[in-house]
């Protein structure tokens, strides 16, 4: 693929810093914006262009017009459930539209759009596929479901694809993510201490190994079209069984604290993703057993 500039906000995330290193070894010109809230400036390869910012600020536009940008990624978002609404507002309303509008200042001619299985709400079918009707049940789904709208009216200036994440996991992931239940039940069982599962633990996930979505992600750049498609494995795992499956890859024993269920969140969450297949060319390669290794390694070596 012929080289080219681009420009990942959230770069240096848990996401983020993946997928750039990826870019960065494909031989791209790569600048990132980022806040530091969670992820380092440390992290990201030397050659990066890196430039500390909220997306919500306007004079964003600046950095755009100076890198100008080709494509550009924007991850960069408030990820948390509960998050407060004002956050979530101010990061993923207003902060995506700042984006899009500073990528058509700067000419650029492909954007992708991370968003979220939190659009779905609590889907009536399953496997869902891109088709089911979106009603999310938090702030965090509304503000991803308004993102993707927002794309969809920049349309006319450049290709937007929006892939709706399952949950993603893998290395580098925070323990403190409220998202980051894998990262969450490795630290825990690490340290020795019983993790929380909030309800009865029978509620279902899509785990995504973070390579495999860092593939579906720079697959986009061939593909000159818009689109929005689920990015997630088919594989429907319990809070439960997750639990019991990464304590005995860390050979401990199960137990964990069981607190209320917390009513934002979904109930179950299940992608087909034969619509990325045939788009992208794209499917998972990591189970969730090797996934979970490769993350327990990874957390091991901290």
């Amino acid at each position: 693929m012929k080289s080219k500039t681009i420009l990942v906000t959230g770069g240096a995330g848990f996401i983020g810093r993946h997928l750039v290193k990826r870019l960065v070894d494909a031989g791209h010109q790569l600048a990132v914006v980022d806040n530091l809230s969670v992820g380092q400036k440390t992290s990201l390869p030397a050659k990066v262009k890196f430039f500390r910012g909220q997306v919500e600020d306007p004079k964003l536009v600046n950095i755009f017009t100076r890198v100008r940008p080709e494509a550009v990624y924007h991850l960069a978002a408030d990820n948390r459930v509960v998050s407060p609404v004002k956050s979530t507002l101010n990061s993923n309303i207003i902060g995506t539209y700042n984006v899009l509008t500073a990528a058509k200042k700067a000419r650029a001619r492909q954007f992708i759009f991370t968003s979220s299985a939190a659009v779905f709400g609590d889907a009536k079918t399953f496997p869902i596929t891109e088709t089911h009707p979106t009603r999310p049940i938090s702030p965090y789904g509304i503000s991803k479901l308004t993102g993707e709208q927002y794309c969809q009216l920049f349309q006319s200036h450049f290709d937007t694809k929006i892939l709706r994440f399952a949950n993603v996991y893998g290395p580098g992931q925070s323990s403190t993510s409220e998202g980051g239940v894998v990262a969450i039940f490795i630290s825990k069982l690490l340290a020795g201490e019983k993790p929380i599962i909030y309800g009865n633990g029978l509620q279902t996930r899509d785990f995504v190994f973070v390579a495999d979505v860092v593939e579906a992600l720079v697959l986009c750049l061939k593909v000159q079209q818009s689109f929005t498609l689920n990015i997630g494995t088919n594989q429907a795992v319990t809070i439960k069984q997750l639990l019991k499956l990464t304590a005995k890859l860390i050979d401990q024993r199960v137990a964990f604290i069981q607190k209320s269920a917390r009513p934002e969140e979904i109930k179950k969450s299940l992608f087909e993703f034969k619509l990325a297949n045939k788009t992208l060319g794209w499917r998972p390669q990591t189970s969730l057993a090797d996934g979970l290794a490769q993350t327990i390694a990874a957390f091991k070596k901290k």
